[in-house]
């Protein structure tokens, strides 16, 4: 009798078994995708994908050895502990629950799972009890369980360390994190956000650089300005406009005037007559500036702050961006600023580093996105001619757009991490967001293309990101990972 209730013990671990390693095995990529997104296991997702499976494998064959039949039901029932001990971990202490298992077993809530692991659990313990006795039962649940336990710990505080501060390119999309709620057709292909506060957002046209759309937050509503100028004769080639809260400011890099206005009458006066050139500028606050330019007898990119309160005074810090190959293109990158924590961030182009200081341009920190392209890829060359340096070959662009709110960066990258699917990268790119307070890798959510077009354009505020693609504005509004980090700041 003992010996019938524990073989069929034993056939029921082998067909469990069995089904769960062949699932495994057939969709692989989708099973080494899912341990990617584990909050638990991400880290571990490669050897995983190959560990487990192979482990279930060589349990059914011990079980069907009645001479290892008992040693392998001890195994059995341990790793069925550790993966009830894995479940209760995800339901109850990560920030998010990932994607269930596949199989007919996809369709069982992680509760379900749970409940079916106990019982495989359970009846493991029928067999050893029958076999060995209730003492050594009890033994085997002692030192099994503190083993389990133990792992299982040490894995989660393992991978959550170097999820957020050694990440090996591996994306955690933590589900309701952003989500599209709302889009409009601009029916232009050539405006660009200029800002955006709580309650509007503004756009301005390229071509038309007077001209000025503020949308709603729902993106409903439209409202049409235009921008009157002090004085309209300058030989402007490239006007552009940024809103920064009550005021606007024109400007453009090849004419030394920045105008400064009001939202409320868009009405521009003349507040500087420069003579400094820049590639990007961040307005301060009334009197400041920061902006970008390059050192006159290196033509390398340097950043500098301009003050106005007074008289006008430039101060340059020649340290921060850090030379590679050329310090113009593998310098290059984007400027955003935190006016809620007064930081600049500066984002490389081509390689896996931003740079934070305060508005005097004092450094406070250099961290890294998840990629892992240190050095920029990039070749240069100098046109004997001319004497000016051009791209040689394509570089392999790394951080493309980029948007701050808070303590939150937000990277559009243009590459795909470990265990993401060609096919999502195909419709689709990326937004992953960083913890500048602690230079801290946070999360990741996809952005698909609007009609085809990709996008190109994008400006968050606490509440969502607003980003256009081809001439369609859309809004991803924030979950509450989002929020819960921007209000842990």
């Amino acid at each position: 009798m003992k010996t019938n209730i524990i073989y069929t013990i034993a056939l029921l671990h082998i067909l469990l078994f069995t089904y769960a390693a062949v699932s495994k095995i057939l969709d692989f990529e989708n099973f080494q995708v899912q341990l990617g997104q584990s909050p638990v296991l991400s880290i571990f997702a490669g050897p995983l994908a190959i560990v487990v499976p192979a482990t279930e494998l060589i349990l059914c064959l011990l079980l069907m050895i009645p001479k290892y039949r008992i040693i392998a039901l001890h195994f059995s029932c341990f790793l069925m502990f550790i993966f009830t001990l894995y479940i209760i971990l995800i339901l109850n202490f990560t920030s998010f629950i990932p994607c269930s298992c596949g199989g007919v077993l996809e369709k069982l809530s992680w509760t379900e799972h749970l409940i079916f692991n106990l019982v495989f659990v359970a009846i493991g313990l029928v067999a050893i009890v029958l076999h060995s006795g209730t003492k050594q039962t009890l033994i085997t649940i002692a030192v099994g369980g503190s083993v389990g336990t133990a792992l299982i710990i040490v894995l989660f505080l393992l991978s959550e360390s170097v999820m957020h501060k050694e990440n090996p390119f591996i994306r955690r999309f933590t589900p309701g994190s952003a989500a599209r709620t709302a889009k409009t057709d601009l029916r232009s292909a050539t405006l660009y956000i200029a800002g955006a506060t709580l309650n509007s957002i503004y756009l301005t046209d390229r071509k038309a650089p007077l001209q000025v759309y503020e949308y709603d937050v729902n993106l409903q509503n439209r409202k049409h300005h235009v921008i009157k100028l002090e004085r309209e004769d300058f030989p402007f080639k490239a006007l552009q406009m940024k809103v920064v809260y009550p005021h606007f400011y024109l400007y453009d890099s090849t004419v030394p005037i920045i105008y400064k206005g009001l939202v409320s009458d868009w009405k521009a006066n003349i507040v500087t007559a420069r003579q400094y050139n820049f590639s990007d500028i961040i307005f301060v606050n009334d009197h400041k500036a920061i902006f970008r330019g390059q050192i006159p007898s290196t033509r390398v990119n340097t950043l500098a702050t301009i003050s106005n309160q007074d008289t006008t005074t430039v101060k340059t810090n020649n340290a921060l961006l850090q030379k590679q190959i050329d310090g113009v293109f593998d310098t290059d990158g984007t400027m955003q600023y935190s006016y809620e924590l007064n930081k600049l961030v500066y984002t490389y182009y081509y390689r896996n580093q931003f740079i934070i200081t305060d508005e005097n341009l004092n450094i406070e920190n250099r961290g890294n996105t998840i990629d892992t392209n240190t050095i920029a890829k990039i070749k240069v060359t100098t046109i004997k001619k001319s004497g000016d340096t051009k791209m040689a070959t394509p570089p392999l662009m790394v951080n493309n757009l980029t948007t701050i709110t808070d303590n939150l960066l937000m990277v559009n990258s243009l590459l795909r991490g470990k265990f993401e699917k060609k096919e999502v990268w195909q419709h689709a790119t990326v937004i992953d967001v960083y913890n500048i307070t602690n230079q801290s890798y946070l999360l990741s959510f996809y952005v698909y293309d609007e009609n085809g077009f990709r996008m190109k354009n994008g400006y968050a505020t606490s509440e969502a990101l607003y980003l256009i693609a081809g001439h369609y504005l859309s809004k991803y509004s924030f979950g509450q990972t989002i929020k819960t980090a921007i209000k842990k700041q």
